[in-house]
């Protein structure tokens, strides 16, 4: 078994559902999201976060690569009735093959237009 597919496998049978909204369209999807609870130093938009702290305010997405989705303010993704806006997010490839879409979410009343990453 392929590395894709056993991500594949993995994600539609244990991964949670999620909803995408990007530009107004509404899709549907699976991914895990977790708190993102990172002991060592972790960069977010070039702002050092301190070694050992962590306050729960970030959320993992590992998600679906047939359901892309960018930064910005025309993405949401909606876990368990938690709005989430993407701070940054990137592909995960193996070869030329999208793997995941891998990215770090924030509480949508929480976001802030100097939270976004940049390129």
């Amino acid at each position: 078994m392929s590395i894709k597919s056993t991500i594949r496998y993995a994600m539609e049978k244990y991964a949670s559902s999620v909803k995408i909204e990007k530009d107004g369209q509404t899709t549907y999807s699976k991914a895990f999201i977790q708190p993102l609870r990172r002991r060592h130093r972790l960069y977010i938009n070039d702002k050092i976060i301190p070694s050992g702290y962590f306050d729960n305010q970030y959320v993992l997405y590992i998600g679906d690569p047939t359901h892309p989705f960018e930064r910005g303010m025309n993405t949401f993704i909606t876990h368990e009735g938690q709005k989430y806006t993407v701070v940054t997010s990137e592909q995960f490839k193996v070869g030329k093959d999208i793997i995941y879409i891998w990215a770090i979410l924030l509480e949508y009343q929480k976001m802030r237009e100097d939270d976004y990453d940049t390129d």
